[in-house]
């Protein structure tokens, strides 16, 4: 079970460098895979950099698009 889970998170990772989510698909996979593990986005910033092989120009798209995506679901920044 472990594995399918781990699985299922390299999958997002991979998806979320690539730019293969919808907004929505982006913050599900946020919650499931850190926020309900009690992490935030240090934790994919780190794991998208040690655990990838994507490099920083996959890095920086992902994380301008988690934070669009988290601050669209948030109702926007203010």
């Amino acid at each position: 079970m472990a594995k399918e889970w781990m699985e299922d998170k390299a999958t997002w990772l991979f998806d979320l460098a690539h730019g293969n989510l919808d907004g929505d698909g982006i913050v599900k996979g946020f919650l499931k895979h850190y926020a309900l593990q009690g992490q935030g986005l240090g934790d994919v910033q780190r794991d998208m950099h040690f655990h990838t092989c994507y490099g920083d120009h996959y890095l920086d798209s992902a994380m301008r698009g988690l934070r669009e995506a988290l601050e669209a679901a948030a109702g926007g920044t203010g």
